[in-house]
């Protein structure tokens, strides 16, 4: 079996010259440091990244969407960013890929622990494509629920927009465009020709107006 390249972590606090600006303009909700592994580059402010979101639980129709929408962003040059979780997350991550693109996972525990353990092989993958994962966690800490919501915060920060491709009204998904908005970024949500459970939150958020359809 062929060794996995092994990855040096960098931490930056928010005082680093290199720590993304924004990040910074999120003001009190800027982590004090971030940890990272790979292509840190992928963090300057001269680059174009787009949040693709959604359920963990997505139908298959969600699965498509999220997976054609890293695709075709990628193509055009934007940084994919997800959560690494399942769903969702992990179609647009690998769209993204399949297209010579470049993605950045931000994860809600340290990095020498991934979650969930489903996605090892996508995150070696990620960084193996030039990409980066990211963390507000130091090594050894474990993913909950409330830092899985604490996370969303960093993956609405870090883009220029933020898609939802699929979920319930309560989910993780929510908090990400609810953070997006306080941080002023576009919000977009997939709509869908039928509802159903599991795109009732694109419904809510179409209907109350703060988010454009794709």
């Amino acid at each position: 079996m062929e060794a996995q390249q092994q990855y040096d972590i960098i931490t930056l606090t928010n005082q680093d010259e290199d720590f993304p600006l924004s990040l910074i303009e999120i003001g009190s909700d800027c982590p004090a440091m971030i940890h990272c592994m790979g292509n840190l580059s992928l963090l300057g402010s001269n680059t174009n990244r787009i949040a693709i979101i959604g359920a963990r639980k997505a139908s298959p129709i969600g699965l498509q969407r999220a997976y054609e929408l890293g695709k075709e962003l990628a193509k055009k040059g934007n940084i994919i960013v997800s959560g690494l979780a399942l769903g969702c997350d992990k179609a647009a991550h690998e769209g993204c890929l399949d297209a010579g693109g470049k993605t950045i996972a931000v994860v809600a525990s340290g990095l020498d622990i991934i979650h969930p353990k489903e996605n090892v092989s996508l995150q070696q993958r990620i960084l193996d494509h030039c990409g980066l994962v990211l963390s507000e966690h130091p090594l050894g800490v474990k993913a909950n629920p409330s830092r899985l919501i604490a996370r969303t915060r960093l993956q609405a920060a870090l883009s220029e927009g933020v898609i939802l491709v699929e979920c319930p009204e309560h989910s993780g998904s929510m908090h990400t465009m609810r953070f997006a908005c306080k941080y002023n970024k576009p919000c977009f949500v997939v709509s869908y020709p039928t509802y159903s459970d599991i795109n009732a939150g694109n419904e809510l958020l179409l209907k109350c107006n703060v988010a454009h359809p794709v």
